[in-house]
C-alpha cells in the first residue's frame, strides 16, 4: 500500500451531525446519518462541495460532515459545526468498492504500526464524487491522524 506521510497541517471546517457508533457499527451508523445530513442540506438548499467526510473519534463516536461554499449558511441549527486540524497523518487513496473499507483501515493501521508510527484519532474518509461510468470504481481518501 502507497501510504503518504504528511507533516504539513489539514484544517478542515465541516458542518454535519454528531453520532454514537454502538458495537463498532460505523458503515451503518455513517450511512443513516448522511442521509439525515443530505436531507437537510436539500431542505435548505444549502450549497455545498458535495463532498462527504466522514470523521471517527474516541469514545466510539462518529461525525459526518459536509464543506459548506456560502459560509452564511453555517447557522443553521440543525446541523453542528465541527472545525479540527490534523497536524501530522497518513494519507492513502482508496480505488475501489466501499465495502472493501474496513479491510484497508486494518491493514493500513498495521502497515504504519510496523513503521513505528502510532495511530491516533481523529481520522477520517473524503469520499469524492461518485462517477456517472459504472466501470469507474469510487475513490476514497483515508486520512489517519499520527502522533507527533
Amino acid at each position: 500500500m502507497d501510504i503518504e506521510i504528511k507533516v504539513e497541517p489539514i484544517r478542515f471546517q465541516l458542518h454535519g451531525l454528531f453520532a454514537d457508533v454502538a458495537n463498532h457499527q460505523y458503515g451503518e451508523v455513517g450511512c443513516r446519518i448522511m442521509d439525515q445530513l443530505w436531507k437537510i442540506v436539500k431542505r435548505d438548499n444549502m450549497s455545498t462541495t458535495g463532498i462527504n467526510h466522514w470523521v471517527y473519534l474516541d469514545n466510539d463516536r462518529m461525525f459526518v460532515g459536509i464543506e459548506l461554499l456560502d459560509k452564511m449558511a453555517s447557522a443553521n441549527a440543525d446541523l453542528s459545526e465541527y472545525d479540527f486540524q490534523l497536524k501530522r497523518y497518513a494519507e492513502f487513496l482508496h480505488v475501489g468498492p466501499y465495502q472493501q473499507l474496513p479491510q484497508v483501515w486494518q491493514s493500513l493501521k498495521s502497515q504504519l504500526t510496523q513503521q513505528g508510527e502510532r495511530v491516533t484519532l481523529p481520522s477520517l474518509e473524503v469520499y469524492g464524487h461518485a462517477s456517472v461510468d459504472a466501470d469507474t470504481p469510487p475513490e476514497t481518501t483515508i486520512l489517519i491522524s499520527l502522533r507527533g
